[in-house]
């Protein structure tokens, strides 16, 4: 089992510092947020049922009876600073820690219509303005952080690596996935998969989320496959190209371009460089090669305590960001061709003081199984 890496007691009061800051400069009175990820980050409790309430002079987690033992052992580091109630209704609770002149509260953006209308019921007296407060501030990842991203990755990678000596033809995209999901169960240091294993073969690699069925894998097809752990709470992501036996020509100049374009779109990545310039690089090789109609989404995504990181994205559609240190993105261009195959290669990368840092070892070549 491998060793645990925690967060020191200066790093998660440096966090709840970070958020009353964000507060006070959105013009805020307090925070709620009932978002699992926020609620890890700011305290360290990883349990359900969760709402955190931080305000410039008080934290307090509201959770069960059933889980305080828990949330208490894993939000030890902020005994002094943090309130744990186990009030049965949070926002009532809440509600009686508000004082009675008019407030402006800001929860999670990602909240429900439905809870949005009972929230301002619920406070009628406060102004309630859905905002990104911890979201933006994990953005940026602290060095055990990054860490814990690294090892995440080298657990995903050996997962991979464990599994290509049993794929065979005439098996299925499910039995593959299955591969996969019992070398996960098995090892004692993941928490769970990030998403469900893609496994996509011959023509249904072009879809980009294809969802694994029961479609035979054959001699010399490709096959995409798609993975992630979680590992002590933050996610992995890669995507490798696998042929059964020997890629045509076609296969090999695809997986070609979809290459040179991902590396020089690492090669750009530094701070001060912004998400959508990274993108276009990448879109600038695919294009020239006559496949820019086939590269249909955004180049990567933010990657932390979720494996899509909110609020930060290598995409033309997002808001145009200026790249940080910390900043952990995925960098997996693709070339879809309808109906015939796709190629895509995922990679995690790490911005730095310097450039970037490529956390994924495992050679983004396309790898040829003998049958």
């Amino acid at each position: 089992m491998s060793d645990h890496l925690s967060f020191s007691t200066s790093e998660m009061a440096g966090r709840l510092k970070r958020v009353r800051h964000s507060i006070a400069d959105l013009g805020l009175d307090a925070l709620i947020t009932t978002n699992t990820a926020n609620i890890r980050y700011a305290t360290g409790f990883r349990g359900e049922p969760g709402t955190l309430l931080v305000t410039q002079n008080e934290a307090i987690l509201f959770t069960s009876f059933r889980t305080l033992a828990w949330a208490m052992a894993q939000t030890a580091s902020l005994s002094s600073a943090l309130e744990i109630s186990i009030e049965v209704d949070a926002l009532s609770g809440i509600q009686k820690r508000l004082c009675n002149s008019p407030l402006t509260l800001g929860v999670d953006s990602t909240i429900s219509h439905h809870t949005l209308l009972k929230w301002r019921d619920q406070f009628p007296l406060h102004k309630i303005h859905p905002t990104i407060v911890i979201e933006q501030i994990r953005q940026i990842k602290s060095s055990t952080e990054i860490a814990l991203l690294h090892k995440s990755q080298q657990i995903n990678e050996q997962v991979f690596n464990s599994i290509l000596p049993a794929i065979r033809p005439g098996m299925t995209e499910r039995a593959v996935q299955g591969l996969i999901l019992a070398e996960m169960a098995a090892n004692d240091d993941i928490d769970c998969y990030s998403f469900e294993p893609i496994i996509a073969a011959g023509p249904n690699c072009w879809e980009i989320h294809h969802l694994p069925d029961r479609t035979i894998i054959n001699p010399d097809d490709l096959l995409l496959i798609d993975l992630g752990v979680i590992y002590q709470g933050y996610a992995s992501d890669m995507t490798r190209m696998v042929c059964l036996g020997k890629a045509s020509p076609e296969m090999q100049e695809i997986h070609g371009i979809v290459q040179a374009a991902q590396q020089s779109a690492i090669d750009t990545m530094s701070p001060g460089i912004s998400n959508h310039e990274i993108d276009q690089t990448a879109r600038d090789i695919i294009e020239a090669s006559g496949h820019g109609k086939s590269f249909t989404h955004g180049l990567g995504h933010s990657i932390g305590l979720e494996t899509h990181d909110p609020g930060l994205n290598l995409s033309p559609r997002a808001p145009e960001t200026k790249l940080v240190p910390g900043m952990a993105f995925t960098v997996e261009p693709g070339i879809y061709l309808e109906g015939r195959f796709g190629v895509r290669i995922e990679d995690i990368v790490i911005i730095t003081d310097e450039g970037n840092q490529t956390i994924t070892s495992q050679a983004p070549d396309l790898f040829e199984l003998p049958l």
